[in-house]
């Protein structure tokens, strides 16, 4: 099971012991520090609930005090172009839509976006998340945020930006 799960650390010294320390669990696929009201998002995969809430228990000995767990619905909106997870991200953006929505359409749509490199129906306090290729850091606005405003059936979005942390 693939899940999304947003992170605050309990001291600002911390963030990059935090990254490098969650970054090595062989569960974790991608982790970053984000602006915002969260410092890391992780996307992590799992046999199981019960190894996940192992991921989160790791997360929370190596500095991070609070998470909010998003779990993929497989079953719905949900994919990944080539290299997803080896290509370096710019932003994940939470999305909250109206409901009833056609998740082909939002597929078929997302996938057209060369900069959005992935996108998942969530369950949790967001609906979909999609990640963004560092490539559209220079120009967000035109290549990503604008495209998206065409989906009418957003109604609020909460975009995380990275900052980078050499390895």
């Amino acid at each position: 099971m693939k899940a999304f799960v947003l992170g605050t650390v309990g001291t600002r010294s911390g963030l990059t012991e935090t990254l490098t320390a969650v970054r090595s669990d062989k569960h974790v696929e991608e982790s970053y520090l984000i602006w915002g009201p969260y410092d890391v998002v992780s996307k992590v995969n799992s046999e199981s609930l019960k190894q996940l809430n192992q991921i989160l228990d790791v997360m929370r000995e190596h500095g991070v005090v609070d998470t909010n767990t998003l779990i993929v619905n497989e079953g719905g909106l949900s994919f990944e172009k080539e290299n997803c997870s080896k290509t370096r991200k710019c932003a994940y953006i939470f999305i909250k839509m109206r409901r009833p929505s056609a998740p082909k359409l939002w597929e078929k749509y997302l996938l057209s976006i060369d900069e959005i490199l992935e996108g998942h129906e969530l369950f949790g306090m967001w609906d979909v998340v999609v990640s963004v290729a560092e490539e559209a850091r220079d120009d967000f606005f035109n290549r990503v945020f604008k495209r998206l405003w065409l989906l009418t059936e957003v109604n609020m979005t909460s975009t995380h930006t990275m900052f980078t942390v050499k390895e």
